[in-house]
């Protein structure tokens, strides 16, 4: 749309929450933004960080170093409340993660030994809601699991049943993965903000440190397309620090 509006003399800017895909796009201006999908402006609640970023997107019609011009927003979202100050206990960790992998060794272990640990609390979440997201890779979460534990571990070519190219099925995996351990999150009583199940999800369970452990040896590929998919697609800027020490998100 950003194209056809230029090509009619109509300057045009936006907020991007996607930089890798912004700039396959090469659309003449746009910022980018290191917050969470689906809240382009950062935070509920927070009139005062949305203007800035809001005046930040508009600033760039004022811009004339393009054709291209991309630009990244300098600060994280203040922490969203999202009002579950009001609604009753605080949310804390589903399960406890302390404990034995169980029979398979190594991080792939620890995550399947995760998931099972977290299944009753997925189980309740769907009764409750009737419902569970369908997965989107066509992968059984052990496959996804076992793959990313390949990749992490140097294999160029995991032995995954799909013919989906390795950045797609790690990325729709992932996303499987990561949708059910939201949902298994919410099904413990309480209710947690966004970003606590954010920090949650990242900071402490076993499958972060997979995906971040995946994401850097594919970071490091001689392929230029997957190193960059390892680098910025798997792993949130917030968190690479942890996951992905000592990767730049840009190089």
């Amino acid at each position: 749309m950003s194209h056809f509006l230029e090509d009619e003399g109509i300057a045009t800017t936006g907020i991007s929450l996607v930089r890798v895909n912004t700039e396959r796009m090469e659309l003449p201006r746009f910022l980018w933004v290191p917050f969470e999908l689906g809240r382009p402006f950062g935070a509920p609640r927070e009139p005062d960080f949305q203007r800035r970023v809001l005046r930040s997107a508009l600033g760039l019609l004022e811009r004339r170093d393009g054709p291209v011009v991309l630009e990244d927003f300098p600060d994280d979202a203040p922490a969203a409340t999202d009002g579950a100050a009001d609604d009753g206990p605080g949310w804390s960790c589903p399960v406890s993660f302390a404990g034995a992998a169980g029979d398979d060794a190594g991080l792939a272990g620890e995550v399947l030994a995760e998931l099972r640990r977290l299944a009753p609390w997925q189980e309740v979440y769907a009764a409750r809601r009737g419902r569970s997201a369908p997965p989107a890779s066509g992968l059984s979460h052990e496959q996804i699991v076992r793959g990313l534990g390949e990749l992490a571990g140097g294999a160029n070519d995991p032995s995954v049943a799909t013919n989906l190219p390795l950045p797609e099925w790690v990325r729709l995996g992932c996303d499987d993965l990561r949708t059910w351990y939201m949902e298994a999150a919410q099904g413990r009583p309480g209710r947690a903000t966004s970003l606590e199940l954010r920090d949650w999800f990242w900071r402490e369970t076993a499958l972060a440190r997979l995906i971040g452990a995946a994401a850097v040896r594919l970071a490091g590929s001689e392929h230029r397309a997957l190193g960059m998919f390892g680098r910025r697609a798997m792993v949130p800027r917030v968190y690479m620090d942890v996951l992905m020490p000592g990767v730049e998100p840009y190089i």
